[in-house]
């Protein structure tokens, strides 16, 4: 075997493994949503009691990405930083299964997903910093292509392994794949290089870091409480709490030396219109898969056969995923985001007025075209944010990328939710109520082509 072959070899396999730790924190998002009635049952908690297995695991998530992504960038530590979430991840998997009561799940899940975090928030740094830039794009495409199919088939397969073993094995599938990703870390990836520049030796913007956590945990709770228990008076309080600290944390970036969210990122137009384009394009897609099968169930179709139709998004993101990579780089970001996102827009109006007709081709249609404006999407606007941001920044960008992608998820179900069931007659989702969300995924679609339009590229992209 020649060195260049080995070498190559060894550079795809590099490309797998940051997809798999995206992958991985994708499928512990959705996988875990069907399996707390189990969970509720085996430790005899209440639905609401139950669903801060699910919380616990966002909030650990949503508040920590742009966090790590700095200290990332802070101590050029990529490797170390991926590799020990990689392992925190794996350890923590075993002790969520292997839980005695229910706090204790919720701990291990709240520390799973700070690992996850540790992973997501490098691995675009990753792939930036050590693959050529002619597989960059397929790298971002195969990244976006495996989170799509981890968020889209995570209930399916949450609800298989639920049925036929216990929601244990939820967890414990981790296991082995973190194995091979941990040792698969400690031989490809390059060692990290030491650097001293001013920024990494400034001191660490802790008051930032706090305000950060503290607006997300807010937006996060209030969003998951509103949705749950009926939006009382206490989430509308987190709701509202949200955009203040927000606006003394904002205040404090743009006077701060070495900020937690740099202001090369979110006053970089590119950048911040991109990252809104992604967040929305989460939300709409989180959205449909969370009451789509209501609507399916609603009609007579089998659970089984609702689950297949179910994969037809993700089925097409994945097919469209990666080669979306390999032309941006050809094409450009900016086109294949126009392009994707038109599609996506399209394929929501088509769905909605497929429910509202009852049209069961029309609605098909509408899914396909979803799931192929989502993979022509989703990778060029990671790489287009990536590559709109300085190299010294790259921590900061993977973790404003996945920091938006998990507010989107948020966001997605619970608006949808809200929606479906304001329009509904009674607690269950009637297919009016269906269509009216699918409606307003529609106007979220349209926004999200808005403003991939509106960003206008300062670089090749």
């Amino acid at each position: 075997m020649s060195v260049n072959k080995k070498s190559r070899i060894r550079l795809y396999l590099l490309m797998l493994l940051a997809a798999a730790a995206v992958f991985m924190d994708y499928l512990d998002t959705s996988i875990v949503s069907i399996v707390l009635p189990e969970i509720s049952n085996d430790f005899s908690a209440s639905p609401s009691a139950s669903s801060w297995v699910l919380v616990s695991y966002l909030l650990a998530l949503g508040c920590s990405l742009l966090i790590f992504g700095k200290i990332a960038d802070k101590t050029g530590r990529c490797k170390l930083i991926f590799t020990a979430g990689f392992a925190l991840f794996t350890i923590s998997s075993f002790f969520c299964a292997a839980a005695p009561a229910l706090i204790i799940l919720i701990i291990f899940r709240f520390i799973q997903g700070l690992a996850a975090a540790l992973m997501v928030s490098t691995a675009t740094s990753i792939i930036n910093l050590h693959l050529p830039e002619k597989i960059q794009g397929p790298a971002t495409g195969l990244i976006a292509a495996g989170g799509g199919i981890a968020l889209a088939a995570g209930p399916g397969l949450g609800g298989l392994i639920a049925e036929f073993l216990s929601w244990n094995w939820v967890f414990l599938i981790n296991i082995p794949i973190g194995i091979i990703g941990v040792a698969g870390a400690l031989l490809l990836i390059p060692a990290d290089k030491k650097t001293e520049t001013k920024s990494k030796r400034e001191e660490f913007d802790g008051i930032g870091a706090v305000l950060l956590a503290a607006a997300l945990f807010s937006l996060i709770t209030g969003l998951e409480f509103g949705s749950q228990e009926g939006w009382p008076l206490y989430s509308i309080i987190l709701l509202i709490a949200c955009p203040v600290i927000g606006f003394f944390f904002v205040h404090r970036e743009t006077r701060c030396k070495d900020p937690v969210l740099s202001t090369k990122l979110f006053l970089n137009k590119t950048v911040a219109l991109a990252s809104v384009s992604t967040m929305l394009v989460t939300l709409a897609f989180a959205g449909i898969l969370f009451t789509l099968p209501f609507y399916f169930t609603g009609t007579g179709l089998s659970i089984g056969l609702t689950g297949l139709v179910m994969l037809i998004p993700p089925a097409c993101l994945a097919l469209i995923g990666i080669p979306s990579g390999t032309w941006s780089v050809k094409f450009g970001c900016k086109k294949l985001c126009s392009i994707g996102t038109f599609l996506f827009s399209a394929g929501f109006v088509i769905l909605t007025a497929g429910i509202y007709l009852s049209n069961f081709i029309m609605i098909l249609a509408g899914l396909i075209l979803i799931g192929l404006g989502n993979g022509l999407n989703e990778g060029p606007s990671i790489r287009r944010i990536n590559i709109h941001s300085p190299s010294d920044l790259q921590g900061s960008s993977g973790g404003l990328v996945f920091t938006a992608m998990n507010a989107g998820y948020v966001f997605g179900v619970a608006l949808f939710s809200l929606i479906a069931s304001a329009a509904s007659e009674g607690p269950e989702f009637t297919s009016f109520g269906v269509a009216a969300s699918c409606l307003a995924g529609a106007g979220f679609a349209v926004l999200s082509y808005i403003t991939s339009k509106c960003a206008a590229d300062t670089k090749k992209a």
